[in-house]
């Protein structure tokens, strides 16, 4: 019986941390793009990741969704070939968000189908 309990426990123990790393690793919005991996440099992923933010929280916020409003999307401090990839990664992510959650189109590179 000790065995059982101890057995139950443990597995008890092991799905609830397995619960609370999925939580934390959701995105605290209701989708996020898939991040491309491969040939791309950090500084793409980097504007990858604030062009996803920025357009989250213009569409929380209700504010309509104007990529060039964005001063770290205009004008980021960086160097000009990076400012490029920057800005391709940020637009990438803000056009996929925007697209999703107004409507709901997964790929950033087709438009949305009414």
């Amino acid at each position: 019986m000790k065995v059982r309990s101890a057995v139950t426990w443990g597995l008890g123990l092991a799905m609830a941390a397995a619960t609370a790393s999925a939580v934390a690793q959701a995105s605290p919005w209701p989708w996020s793009p898939q991040e491309p991996q491969g040939t791309f440099t950090q500084t793409w992923h980097n504007g990858f990741r604030a062009g996803e933010d920025a357009a989250n929280r213009d569409l929380d916020t209700k504010t309509p969704p104007d990529l060039s409003r964005h001063a770290g999307y205009r004008n980021p401090d960086l160097a000009p070939v990076a400012t490029e990839e920057f800005q391709e990664g940020y637009r990438y992510a803000y056009q996929a968000v925007v697209n999703y959650r107004l409507h709901h189109v997964s790929n950033p590179d087709n438009s949305p189908s009414d």
